[in-house]
């Protein structure tokens, strides 16, 4: 009877002996070996042997670690994030499994998943026990910049700065939170040092140019727009801004040359050609092109009907698309103008005294013909033609109408292409002032 016990205690001891060998030293050895495969490639074996590891203990962190792992590299990210979550919960962190590492590969996986609320969670986590990696508030300042809340954003920035004073992209962000927040000199100053950094940051440059835009510096505004033109990514994005600076500087034949020039990398339809052509559109108005203006405005329609104020354009030059003679008015050069509105002055049976010419009105001193009882007194008449599409207010009315004792004048008209507002029409009912809108126009050229 002894013999037998001392035979069962005996296997018990080699029993525990050999468990602990193995644990010791074939199963590391074992596992070691699946982590050579997965660095190898061999991912679909490791994964097999990894589950078989797992089925007997369910509880091993490395297993679940390298399982995640093999996951990951195939590509398998759903259940590459289980077992990431799983090495979490487990919280048995090793040489080998490091909480560090497993939440940084998360939060990555989930910022490419655009799983926003996740990352941020992990990156979050990640400032309170890795505190000194800069890297972890750069991603949080990039979440929440992407959702709008730049002072939030603003805040991540500059810890990652203070740990990084040479993160080129932290600044660059410091700068675009600062702009959008409409402090200029501190954007200007934060993206100046991004690119003293890193001078290809183009992005930098580009939103330095936008920054320098805002502050009416558009030589250094275009040169920082031209040095970003050679990122393929900002390209077209720089002939935009740089036509927009010449419309500011009412230079329309520049502008239109850069909106020529980005569409030629525009993509068809895309909101970057549009833009091109709305903006195109607004120099060729300002300079008398309205045939071209309409020719964009037409195509910008194509693609998206609803695309800012373009239906109202079209509406507002239905006559232009429509009649020669209104045509023929609104893009007359200033000699052609004059001769338009003299004829339209006769045919409305006035002979001119006065005349004085600028590019988008004319102001005469019109004088009613003798007729037929000599005695009758001529009166003069202040006539005021406009060849713009603007509404007209009572400001214009109210300033013609102190200049009717000095012209010697009895009454104003006033022949526009555009229409009148409220506050005009009810200036004129009380004083001697005629209005004749759009339609009025278009019957006068019909005569002439």
């Amino acid at each position: 009877m002894l013999l037998y016990i001392m035979i069962f205690v005996s296997f018990i001891i080699a029993t525990i002996f050999g468990l602990y060998f193995f644990h010791i030293f074939v199963a590391p050895k074992k596992i070691e070996e699946i982590a050579k495969m997965i660095e190898n490639g061999q991912t679909g074996a490791a994964i097999k042997k990894l589950n078989e590891i797992l089925e007997k203990d369910d509880r091993d962190s490395y297993a679940h670690y390298l399982l995640a792992k093999a996951y990951k590299i195939e590509n398998n990210i759903q259940y590459a994030i289980l077992e990431y979550r799983q090495v979490l919960k487990l919280a048995k962190y090793n040489e080998n499994v490091r909480e560090v590492e497993v939440r940084t590969i998360l939060a990555n996986i989930y910022k490419d998943r655009n799983a926003t609320e996740e990352a941020k969670k992990e990156f979050l986590i990640l400032t309170q026990i890795d505190s000194l990696n800069y890297n972890h508030y750069y991603e949080l300042g990039v979440i929440f910049f992407n959702a709008g809340s730049f002072e939030k954003a603003l805040s991540y920035f500059k810890k990652s700065v203070a740990l990084n004073v040479k993160h080129d992209m932290s600044l660059y962000y410091i700068g675009q939170c600062l702009y959008r927040l409409g402090q200029h000199q501190e954007a200007k100053q934060a993206l100046l040092e991004a690119i003293k950094i890193e001078h290809t940051n183009y992005k930098a440059h580009y939103f330095l140019g936008l920054v320098l835009r805002q502050m009416s510096d558009y030589e250094w505004a275009l040169k920082e727009f031209e040095i970003a033109g050679k990122s393929d990514e900002l390209r077209v994005k720089c002939y935009l801004a740089k036509g927009t600076c010449y419309i500011e500087r009412d230079q329309y034949p520049k502008a239109v040359l850069e909106f020529e020039k980005g569409l030629r990398y525009a993509r068809k339809g895309s909101d970057a050609e549009l833009n091109l052509r709305y903006f195109m559109a607004e120099a060729q108005e300002k300079m008398r092109d309205l045939h071209s203006a309409i020719m964009n405005w037409e195509s910008i329609v194509k693609f998206k009907k609803d695309f800012r104020d373009v239906q109202a354009k079209l509406a507002k030059y239905g006559e232009f698309r429509q009649d020669d003679n209104v045509k023929d008015f609104l893009i007359a050069g200033m000699a052609q103008f004059e001769i338009i509105c003299r004829k339209m002055v006769e045919a409305l049976g006035f002979n001119i005294s006065e005349i004085d010419v600028s590019e988008m009105e004319v102001e005469i001193i019109a004088i009613e013909p003798e007729g037929r009882f000599r005695n009758m007194r001529r009166t003069n008449r202040l006539v005021k033609i406009i060849r713009n599409t603007d509404i007209i207010s009572d400001v214009e009315l109210r300033r013609l109408h102190e200049k009717l004792k000095s012209k010697n004048a009895a009454r104003i008209l006033i022949i526009t292409a555009g229409e009148f507002s409220q506050s005009a029409m009810d200036f004129s009912n009380t004083r001697p002032i005629d209005l004749y809108g759009k339609s009025k126009l278009i019957e006068i050229l019909s005569k002439i």
